[in-house]
């Protein structure tokens, strides 16, 4: 029962969780909760996958010493806090959170799931971008004691952290789950069960947008990741879009102007109808396949996932006060 976890969050170091899954997404997932002074679980079916992922979180522990965001000293203390687990039963055994981490498949979601509800009163989640909270605690028994909480890649770096209850979430279920992030020093914010949620949901207009003016010619990629970025990305941290609409003003919101941008915006509702689509087709699957609107062949993946990492982590520094070096 969640009210009875829920007691197990009067202290950091009683909070008890399990993370299952130990690809990248659920490798950050064990640091994030390990960062917050959780005793943390982190199941795989199979111990390469373990021996893996503790050399990920190894090595993101030292960028995280290394930039100012932990201790020095932070390995020997932040490591011991996450315990390996090849045995199912013993990973969700004595957990007051377990959360999932798999690939993002509504079957596997929910048989693991299913697994995991058994013989415990935990809270379960799941940490999918995408998938309806309301459709993965369909096959669970009690399916109040489930709760969306999805973790944005690089999980240990990014804040915030969308918290999605399903149609038979309990109110205790969802206080808990937003209790135990911020306890961990995540920021949570509730999100409605909505195809995408808020994240993935302006992120998809976004490259709607977007991937429609690169398909009628208009402009290239580099053109439009350039003026996100440095642009209109350069001001998001200090103003939102409801911030920057009563700034304006709503008589420029309802301009002959504003009319016109809204009437040219593109309305697809699919990606197939677009170059995605066409990519798609032709077995462009982007960084996974080496091509995709860019030619992953022929630039350095690690070298970009680190200069994105480094990006995110002085931004990170400059939200906290802390000194950034330029």
């Amino acid at each position: 029962m969640p009210m009875e976890a829920a007691g197990s969050l009067t202290s950091r170091e009683n909070l008890r969780v399990t993370v299952l899954g130990a690809g990248t997404m659920g490798a950050q997932i064990a640091l994030s909760l390990a960062l917050g002074h959780a005793d943390v679980r982190l199941w795989a079916r199979r111990k390469e996958s373990l021996e893996e992922a503790m050399i990920r979180i190894d090595a993101a522990i030292d960028t995280l010493a290394d930039n100012g965001l932990a201790p020095p000293d932070a390995k020997s203390a932040i490591f011991p806090r996450i315990l390996p687990v090849f045995d199912f039963d013993h990973a969700i055994s004595g957990r007051a959170f377990i959360i999932e981490a798999i690939a993002e498949d509504l079957s596997q979601k929910q048989a693991v799931l299913q697994r995991a509800e058994s013989d415990n009163d935990a809270v379960l989640s799941s940490t999918t971008s995408a998938i309806s909270p309301t459709d993965l605690q369909s096959q669970l028994r009690e399916p109040r004691r489930f709760c969306v909480a999805h973790f944005a890649q690089p999980a240990h770096l990014v804040q915030i952290v969308e918290v999605v209850p399903g149609r038979q979430t309990s109110e205790e279920t969802t206080e808990f789950t937003v209790n135990l992030l911020d306890r961990i020093g995540k920021t949570p914010v509730l999100c409605p069960d909505i195809p995408g949620f808020l994240w993935a949901r302006i992120q998809h207009a976004v490259l709607r947008e977007f991937v429609s003016l690169v398909g009628k010619g208009l402009v290239t990629p580099q053109a439009c990741d350039k003026i996100l970025k440095q642009g209109y990305a350069s001001r998001l941290p200090a103003m939102g879009a409801f911030e920057h609409a009563d700034l304006a003003g709503f008589d420029l919101m309802n301009s002959a102007a504003a009319k016109a941008v809204w009437a040219d915006l593109s309305n697809a509702s699919d990606p197939a109808e677009t170059p995605l689509g066409k990519l798609f087709a032709e077995g462009h699957l982007g960084m996974k396949s080496g091509s995709g609107f860019y030619e992953w062949d022929r630039k350095d993946v690690v070298a970009f996932e680190q200069q994105r990492d480094q990006e995110i982590i002085r931004r990170t520094k400059l939200q906290r006060g802390g000194e950034v070096v330029l």
